[in-house]
């Protein structure tokens, strides 16, 4: 009878053991779950915050150029009012009387028909306008000019007498009725190559 008691003692305390071990295993499987779960909830948030990072920088990179594109575009408000210069704009004919003894050459060394000198859009300009006396035109620039029914682009090829400051001079053909306009505009006119 000590045997049976004691193979059913063995058997009891077994089945306990077991049970307890069930227990905890099915226990440790609902924990390996729940951290398996856990642990893709968290990569979840890691791609999640990894893709709004990748958002916000995107953003400011845009930012950034967006704020350069504004600074550049000021930069060339800034030039273009720079270069804005109040001038009196008047003409002259291509005669010995109001230039030289050679008026069908230019000052820059230009040669011209005298009758066709209004189609050639030449001007010559105030010394005080050329880079040789420290002004900001060289022969050869092309200049816009706003001054009424003369607006338009013309191209420097002549210097006026030194007693001219801020003008220009629109060489026109003979028989051209004098004008004068001013407070004209003028501005350098450049061409990006």
């Amino acid at each position: 009878m000590k045997e049976v008691l004691k193979s059913m003692a063995i058997f009891i305390i077994s089945f306990i053991f077991v049970s307890y071990m069930v227990d905890k295993r099915v226990e440790l499987m609902t924990l390996k779950g729940e951290i398996k779960s856990l642990q893709e909830d968290l990569q979840i948030e890691r791609d999640h915050v990894l893709s709004t990072n990748r958002v916000v920088d995107d953003m400011r990179n845009h930012i950034d150029f967006l704020e350069k594109q504004v600074a550049d575009s000021n930069e060339k408000i800034r030039e273009y009012e720079d270069n804005i210069h109040e001038v009196t704009v008047t003409m002259y004919h291509p005669v010995p009387e109001q230039t030289d003894s050679t008026p069908n050459i230019t000052a820059d060394g230009t040669r011209f028909t005298i009758n066709k000198a209004s189609q050639y859009r030449y001007v010559a300009v105030s010394r005080n306008m050329l880079k040789r006396w420290g002004g900001f035109l060289d022969y050869g620039d092309y200049i816009w000019v706003e001054a009424g029914s003369k607006s338009g682009v013309y191209q420097v090829r002549d210097t006026m007498n030194p007693r001219f400051v801020n003008y220009i001079d629109i060489l026109e053909s003979p028989g051209t009725r004098p004008y004068k306009y001013d407070n004209a505009k003028m501005r350098l006119v450049s061409y990006e190559k």
